[in-house]
């Protein structure tokens, strides 16, 4: 015989109401589960580019740059994240002093000379554009093209020497205005300058670099900062290994003919054995 006490009429109310109890708890659950699983699902199609805007370039010489790069959607949305986390008030643009604040960076005299060459119409402010244009060029900079950045900077006349005076301006503004370098500068050039004309040449200047490396550290560090805040060393290190590879096989043509050349032999034989892994390689770079 059943009883049909409070417990049992509790019981059939709460379930005509909805409740309280332990079923209307699990819906809340369920509902809140639900709201994460979506959240996730729209991450994961967003990295494959499912449900997402296209990124369009507008500036001809960003377009260029991209396109060199080989540049994906999957790389210019990660591009225009970084670029709109910097630029907090939505405007569109963001200046000098924004984009080193987030690379965690001093403004100098040499980071205003990268910043305006990248600054198209000169308002002192850059867009995703530009901003990509100064990312592909500084972040696929070689050691000796970041130090010839750095030279004529200060070779104003492109004479393709600078003086005692125009060097230790490069050194103050590099450093922000704190030299790692001896206090005895006249000296110290008078070793390097071989010819004795008075003036630092490309050749000159290199030595001096490759003695004191720390006078242009903060050069390098620069773009080590860039390459992280933006896409992550990972993937540039993928940009600049495919854009070798592109430009090797180029070469290659160029002098066979237009022939590609052989592809390495682990490559033959891994595209044999596991197929899937270079398809899957390939899809990803498409999107």
């Amino acid at each position: 015989m059943k009883a049909a006490g409070p417990s049992g009429g509790g019981k059939k109310k709460a379930k005509g109401k909805g409740g309280s109890g332990p079923k209307r708890d699990r819906q809340k659950k369920k509902s809140k589960s639900g709201g994460k699983r979506k959240g996730c699902l729209v991450s994961i199609f967003a990295a494959f580019g499912i449900g997402v805007a296209t990124i369009t370039l507008s500036d001809p010489r960003a377009i260029e740059s991209a396109q060199m790069l080989n540049m994906t959607q999957k790389h210019l949305r990660m591009l225009k994240n970084s670029f709109d986390a910097i630029d907090l008030d939505g405007s569109g643009n963001i200046d000098a002093t924004e984009f080193l604040e987030s690379l965690g960076e001093q403004r100098s005299p040499f980071t205003d000379k990268l910043f305006s060459v990248n600054d198209v119409d000169g308002s002192g402010t850059i867009e995703f554009d530009e901003y990509v244009r100064v990312l592909a060029t500084y972040c696929m900079f070689t050691k000796d093209e970041i130090l010839r950045f750095c030279f004529e900077c200060f070779d104003v006349d492109g004479s393709g020497t600078i003086d005692e005076k125009e060097f230790v301006e490069l050194c103050k503004t590099v450093n922000n205005a704190n030299p790692t370098f001896p206090a005895n500068f006249k000296t110290a050039l008078q070793d390097f300058d071989v010819n004795e004309d008075g003036l630092i040449d490309y050749r000159e200047f290199l030595e001096i670099e490759r003695r004191y490396p720390l006078i242009l550290f903060p050069a390098f560090r620069l773009q080590d900062s860039m390459q992280k805040k933006s896409m992550g060393e990972f993937i540039w290190l993928e940009i600049i290994s495919d854009y070798s590879e592109n430009k090797r096989i180029e070469e290659y043509k160029a002098t066979h003919g237009g022939r590609s050349p052989p592809e390495p032999f682990l490559t033959t034989i891994g595209k044999m054995i596991m197929p899937c892994m270079y398809k899957a390689k390939a899809f990803s770079k498409l999107n």
